[in-house]
């Protein structure tokens, strides 16, 4: 059987998919997903209103993602801005493409929305494989997460901003975001 792709507002995530989620981001980052601490709580900012998208296979839960939305300021315009987080693969299922095919039916979903933009951060590596997925790699523009008063600038770490241009108005006015600076208005020393 083919595996399945699943989209569910984090809100509505049945609790055996919340639980398969935890588990994989506790393979990744043991120290931050405990299950016990996690299983009350959201995942994700639910300020950010997050789609929760996974590929599964049966009860397997192959990847997942989560796709934050909010609205920024650039230039004078306001935009929708939906981005990727969390992208992960169950560590017994990765090489085998689950990613990749997770990763092109988010930016398909994002594109189907409202959203205006596509907009997230990777680290350096991970470049060709977003890309890859369709995403557009803008080498001068960077991502702001924390809130206005604690700015976090995600190439601090290192990481590249990646986008998709949706809307009308967003493919009018690309030029705006080459080299801008887009604050996403999260929590303090937040990214998504």
């Amino acid at each position: 059987m083919a595996p399945t792709l699943l989209a569910y507002p984090q809100e509505l995530l049945p609790p055996h998919l919340k639980e398969a989620v935890i588990d994989i981001l506790e393979q990744e980052w043991p120290s931050v997903f405990n299950r016990e601490d996690r299983l009350g709580k959201p995942l994700h900012d639910p300020n950010k209103h997050p789609l929760m998208v996974m590929l599964v296979d049966q009860d397997v839960m192959l990847s997942c993602l989560a796709v934050p939305s909010t609205l920024i300021h650039l230039a004078g315009e306001t935009y929708k801005a939906s981005g990727l987080s969390a992208v992960l693969t169950n560590a017994a299922y990765r090489g085998r493409g689950y990613g990749r095919r997770l990763v092109t039916a988010a930016r398909e979903l994002i594109a189907g929305s409202d959203a205006d933009i596509g907009v997230f951060t990777c680290d350096p590596p991970l470049v060709p494989f977003y890309v890859g997925c369709g995403w557009t790699l803008m080498e001068h523009t960077s991502v702001i997460g924390g809130t206005r008063e604690k700015p976090f600038p995600a190439d601090s770490l290192g990481k590249r901003t990646l986008m998709g241009f949706f809307s009308a108005k967003a493919q009018a006015h690309r030029s705006d975001f080459e080299g801008a600076a887009i604050h996403l208005g999260l929590r303090e020393g937040d990214l998504w």
